[in-house]
This record gives C-alpha cells, structure tokens and sequence, in this order.
C-alpha cells in the first residue's frame, strides 16, 4: 500500500509514467482478489507462479527508473521508497498468511493515531512500546472477531512456556479462533 501510494501522488502530479507501476499494482491486487480464500500454502504457491513475475518486472521497471530521475520528482520518491524498501514489500511473495498491503491494520490504528495527545500518560518510552503492543493485539482481535480477554486468557500462558518461533504464527488471534473453531472441545 505504502508503495503504491508514492505512484498515486506522482500520477496525480502528472507524472503518465507512474502509470505503468499503478498497472503492475493492479495486477497484484487482482490475483490477490482471486486467491483470498485459498489456504495459506497454495495462496503462497499461487503467488509465486503468478504475482512474483509480476513483482520482478516491476523491480526491474523501478531499478532502470530511478537510474535517470532526479530524486525530487514525484516520480523520483515513488522509484526510491520502492527501492529502499522492495525486501519488505515483498514479504508477501514469501509468507501466504501475509497480505498485500497492510492498509487494514492502518485502519485500525487511526484512533490512536488521531488521540496521540491522549496518550502522553505513557509516562516513558517503555509505556509507550507496552501500549502500542496493546493496541495491536486488541486491534487484531477485533478484526479477527475474537474476544481479547479470552484470547489472552488462553496465549499469555503459552507464551511463558517454551515456545519456537515457528510456532507463533499459530497464536495470531486469527489463527488463534480457527484452531478454536476447528476443535470441538474448544
């Protein structure tokens, strides 16, 4: 999303070129559209057969790009954003649980971000990390329709536990409810 974003601007200043960029986005989000209700590893599998051609054309659209534009340009921000960051806009060609664009989760965050002021009784960075590790996990919860006090009830002690790193993803308050959903004791 954020990627994307930099070549509305630079369409909208009437930058044409931005255009092509704007194309190859559209073509991503219509596999997304088509893959949504896929599991995770054939979403995974599907992206990389057909958004990942996709992806690389325009990198490589972006890589020649940025070469001859001067980085003041509309255009120029839109090429080095995407340059700087094309490992972390591309996680999603390497995790199927990932989405596109994290423009949901943004969202969710504008009530914090239109309250900041509200929230200076952080009192110090510490409170400040502690209340935006609240705010994503209620704000996950909500969006995956789970209530936050039974799912902490039921994480919080696993997490004390050992636990691998791979293991995480399955404690997602998402994931969290369909592995509720799917267990009949539950």
């Amino acid at each position: 999303m954020h990627g994307r974003r930099y070549f509305v601007k630079a369409l909208d200043a009437g930058d044409k070129r931005a255009a092509l960029a704007l194309g190859a986005y559209k073509k991503l989000y219509a596999i997304e559209a088509e893959i949504k209700d896929l599991a995770d590893d054939d979403k995974l599998s599907a992206r990389r057969t057909r958004s990942k051609p996709v992806w690389d054309e325009l990198v490589a659209w972006c890589s020649v790009r940025k070469k001859h534009e001067p980085p003041s340009s509309g255009l120029g921000k839109a090429l080095q954003y995407f340059t700087n960051h094309q490992v972390a806009l591309a996680r999603f060609l390497e995790y199927g649980y990932l989405p596109l664009d994290n423009g949901l989760v943004e969202r969710l965050h504008v009530r914090a971000a239109l309250t900041r002021k509200n929230f200076l009784f952080a009192g110090a960075d510490s409170g400040g990390d502690r209340a935006a590790i609240a705010y994503t996990i209620f704000g996950s919860c909500r969006l995956a329709g789970v209530d936050p006090i039974e799912y902490l009830a039921d994480v919080l002690p696993r997490l004390t536990r050992r636990i691998r790193l791979v293991d995480l993803p399955a404690l997602l308050p998402a994931r969290w409810a369909a592995a509720r959903a799917a267990t009949p004791a539950a």
